[in-house]
């Protein structure tokens, strides 16, 4: 059964003295990328609580241009900010005895509107996607700094409007690490890119979406052999299988949005429960389209079954996170000037709790 709710409206300084992980009262931290256009000036930290869902003490981590993604060491004591400028770059920075971060690094992303970042396994390798100029770059860590290793361009163009030409949106690692995927919201295309001791080779297409799909992020199972993908022009979403080949077979394909919603929309984000049973994904209305984050539960045979659309307080959702417990959700309302927290159900469905906090477009959550 779908639920749905329409009841919504629509010089580099670090700050010092940020609260470390505190075991005892179960406080995690939680980094936010923001875009700067408005009274923001960068990254910033929140202490999340997970066990109530609070978020509470946000204050300023580093200040840099249009911080729109970013990712974390799983130590956290790198952090890595892409700035969604014309000319592109990627900032490196290190955590301070007294938990603040410093900047290493900057370093061009031989690009321009640098939207996505991520980190393989070992943390050795480093990729970035180019929305703009149409491409990816991967970079090695080489004595605790970053080198470039490869820059690829994508070429084509599609049927809508802006398909003009190749948007790649985002860069993922296998989960054997033989190939980078790149979805390119330009072409309708998932690239892959082999990946040999370390080194990366011309890509290839992995698989050919319909025209207009517009493919934009992507998540991986966790125990299964799968990936997930939204459609951000069409809002669908694939269930894929990789091939050893670094291609795909197509499991199952599914609307993002319930019957009968009228208005432009746009597919953001997408997640999957950390105990492999649902799927979470982002729509973004125009105007007063209709905003809402929607729940699949991910069947045995890998197709996905629509469980509801929740559109509570949910207000241009660019970027959502799961804890890493998966208990709560948090949505980053990008014009809604606030990230805000769901309970997880046991069955997957979502609760709008009463913690929020107030911050200028918000743009990316990271645990």
């Amino acid at each position: 059964m779908i639920l749905l709710h329409f009841n919504c409206s629509n010089k580099k300084k670090p700050v010092t003295h940020l609260n470390k992980t505190s075991v005892k009262t179960k406080i995690i931290p939680l980094t936010i990328g923001t875009y700067t256009k408005e009274s923001r000036e960068g990254i910033y930290q929140a202490d999340f609580n997970v066990e109530t869902g609070e978020i509470s003490n946000l204050k300023l981590l580093a200040k840099v241009q249009q911080p729109s993604f970013l990712a974390l060491t799983k130590d956290r004591e790198k952090l890595y900010a892409v700035s969604e400028i014309d000319e592109g770059k990627l900032s490196v920075y290190i955590k301070n005895e007294d938990g603040s971060y410093g900047l290493n690094q900057e370093i061009s992303t031989e690009g321009s509107t640098t939207c996505h970042v991520t980190l393989n396994k070992d943390e050795s390798l480093v990729s970035v996607a180019n929305y703009r100029k149409g491409s990816i770059t991967v970079y090695k860590n080489s004595s605790d700094k970053l080198e470039t290793l490869a820059s690829f361009k994508h070429e084509g163009s599609s049927v809508h409007r802006r398909q003009q030409e190749p948007h790649p949106h985002s860069t993922y690692f296998s989960k054997d690490e033989k190939y980078i995927y790149v979805p390119d919201l330009g072409t309708d295309e998932i690239m892959a890119y082999p990946i040999e001791n370390k080194n990366v080779s011309q890509g290839k297409v992995a698989l050919k979406m319909a025209p207009g799909d517009g493919p934009r992020h992507m998540a991986m199972h966790p125990t299964k052999n799968m990936w997930f993908v939204v459609g951000e022009l069409s809002n669908v979403v694939w269930s894929l299988v990789p091939n050893s080949d670094g291609t795909f077979q197509v499991l199952d394909k599914q609307n993002l949005l319930p019957e009968g919603v009228k208005g432009r929309s746009s597919a953001a984000d997408i997640h999957v429960s950390p105990n492999g049973k649902y799927l979470y994904t982002s729509n973004r209305g125009h105007k007063d389209s209709f905003h809402c984050i929607s729940v699949f539960e991910i069947l045995e045979s890998g197709k996905l079954k629509a469980i509801e659309h929740v559109s509570n307080g949910i207000n241009q959702p660019r970027n959502f996170s799961l804890s890493p417990d998966g208990k709560f959700l948090l949505v980053a309302n990008q014009y809604g000037e606030n990230i805000i927290v769901f309970k997880v159900k046991e069955n997957g469905t979502l609760e709008l709790t009463k913690h929020a906090i107030k911050i200028s477009m918000p743009a990316c959550l990271k645990f």
